[in-house]
């Protein structure tokens, strides 16, 4: 298996769009309501990716890397400027990490991030956040094991279809 990480570009969105909707479906089946995740559409989502892989959003900070194996996307990872009030100049947040299901304990996810984790540093962030939630263990283990320690913050985030759910934050330093 070839595993090259390497920056999303415009050309990814339809590919990450379906990436994006079936890894929302395995991830988070049984932690959101079943309805939202099967109103999921691949080509809303690959409609986002252009938008913000075209430049067409406001945020410059914002990028994007595909785990590709063997010419197919398998996985992305994605950050911007950290959204919240509280942290220090020049921390980075991860909004997403996701991989197919297939791909799973294949060392995939943990190169995404240790690639992104290269990438800030190298932009100068100093330290990252990321926000899970809070019933996901699958995912604050991964974390956890990479060096992610929560920080308190907790607060309620909007699912979808009127469902919301309990997030909390992680932080790292990037030294």
């Amino acid at each position: 298996m070839d595993v090259a990480i390497r920056p999303a570009t415009i050309a990814d969105a339809s590919e990450l769009g379906q990436v994006h909707v079936e890894a929302w479906r395995w991830a988070y089946r049984g932690l959101m309501p079943d309805d939202i995740l099967d109103s999921l559409r691949a080509e809303s989502r690959a409609k986002g990716w252009a938008a913000m892989l075209g430049g067409e959003s406001d945020d410059r900070s914002y990028a994007a890397w595909v785990a590709d194996v063997d010419g197919e996307i398998v996985g992305f990872a994605s950050s911007s400027d950290a959204r919240d009030d509280d942290v220090p100049d020049r921390t980075v947040e991860l909004q997403s990490i996701y991989l197919l299901e297939p791909y799973l304990g294949r060392g995939i996810g943990h190169a995404l991030l240790e690639h992104a984790e290269r990438e800030w540093r190298n932009a100068g962030y100093v330290a990252a956040v990321l926000w899970v939630l809070e019933s996901n263990e699958r995912s604050r283990t991964f974390y956890q094991r990479h060096g992610w320690e929560t920080d308190g913050s907790r607060k309620m985030q909007q699912l979808g279809g009127g469902a919301e759910g309990a997030v909390v934050r992680y932080t790292k330093l990037l030294d």
